[in-house]
Formats: C-alpha cells, structure tokens, sequence
C-alpha cells in the first residue's frame, strides 16, 4: 500500500515560490485502480514523481507498506514501477527489443505474457513476423492504440507492483483509448494501477478516483457528488 498524507511541495526560483501541492493525501490500495484527474498544473505530474522518489515533500509524509518512502531502497522500489508516458516512444526495431529493451534476462515467453496482459499479443500473433516484426520509425508501422499496447507490454514485462500511466491515453481516439481502458480494467487487481489524466477517460475503470485542483485532491463520488480525500 502506497500512503501519501498531507503533502506539500514548493518549487522555488530567485524569486517566485510555486505550491504544486497544498496538503494532499491520497492512498494507493495493493491491486486498486486508482485514476487521478484534473487540469494541467494542477500537481498531476509531481503526484507521480513524489510516488517514484524522484522528489521528496516540503512537508507531509509518504509510506510503503507502512515504512517511511525515505527509509525503503529506492532502486529496489523504483524497479517494481511500471511506467508508461504520454510520448511513447518506440525503437526502431522489433517488437521483442521494444518490449525487453534489450534485457538478456527477458525471454520469449516473459514477452508474450506482457504482450498478452496488455491486450497486444492477438494483433501481434497476426503480422508476418510476429515478435520479430519491426515497428518503424519511432513505430510508425503501427497504429496509436498499437503502439501503446507495446508500451503497456515494456511496462509490464518485469512484473511490476505498480503500474503508473502518465497522461497515457491523451493522444488517442477515442476507440483506441476505450480498448486501454478495458485492458487496465482487466489487469485490475492484479497489480496496481496508478492511472494520470488531465480528462475524464478512465474514471469507469477505476475503483476510486481522485480530482486534483490547485495542488489539492477530492476523492470523487462517481455518482456525482465529491468528499475531501482523508
């Protein structure tokens, strides 16, 4: 279980002092979806890097597992993270290399398991290659809803604890986003899910879901109505 409680953090210049976050808490359940959504600058992006370790609070705390962030091996924490990012980005080589990135510990068989979590294997099985097909430029071969599904797969393939998508969605149709969002609904409860998003997209799929406005969060009754998060 992943526990963020009551955090602020300021970003500081000579001479301007910006609160990304003003008091937010929020908690990530072991196997949740969990989406959190709202505007732009409205502390989406340091949600997730406070939740890597890449920054730490001015104030408030966070705990894994019930053990200060601070005090847990952060190489080891940060290897149990998938992360998928708006701009995927794909080398121009197979579908294998894309998702193992080259890792001699990663097999065929840890490829298609991934493949498979993130809905991809099916049309992949179909390309005359197959594993071995090569995707194009920064995977202009492939469509967007496809491209993404690989990017799923290279997040999954180590088996991660927690899966973090970072405004994943934003740049597809509305088809290929609606097949992303039955993929995460299917691996809910099997890892958990951390989904960013300046839209409403995956609200359906989440188990709860948090808005964000002026470094603050609400937990949202999907009914309609909203309550502060505790």
């Amino acid at each position: 279980m992943l526990v963020m409680k009551d955090l602020c953090k300021i970003y500081r210049t000579d001479t301007v002092e910006t609160h990304a976050l003003r008091g937010l808490s929020l908690t990530v359940d072991e196997g949740e979806f969990l989406s959190v959504t709202g505007p732009s600058g409205s502390g989406k992006t340091t949600v997730v890097d406070l939740a890597i370790g890449l920054l730490r609070p001015d104030k408030g705390t966070i705990t894994l597992d019930g053990k200060p962030l601070q005090e847990v091996d952060i190489q080891a924490w940060r290897k149990m993270i998938g992360y998928v990012p708006q701009d995927t980005i794909l080398l121009h080589d197979t579908i294998m290399r894309n998702v193992t990135l080259g890792d001699p510990t990663l097999q065929k068989a840890d490829v298609e398991w991934a493949l498979q979590a993130a809905g991809a294997l099916d049309f992949v099985a179909t390309m005359p290659d197959g594993l071995e097909t090569v995707v194009g430029e920064r995977g202009g071969k492939l469509s967007g809803g496809q491209r993404q599904r690989v990017a799923i797969a290279r997040a999954l393939v180590n088996k991660p604890r927690l899966l973090i998508l970072d405004e994943a969605t934003s740049a597809l149709d509305h088809e290929s986003e609606d097949a992303i969002r039955r993929t995460l609904e299917d691996l809910s409860g099997r890892l958990s899910i951390l989904a960013i998003s300046h839209n409403r997209a995956m609200v359906h799929a989440a188990s709860r879901v948090y808005d964000l406005q002026a470094g603050t969060a609400k937990l949202v009754d999907t009914s309609g109505s909203t309550s502060f998060s505790k």
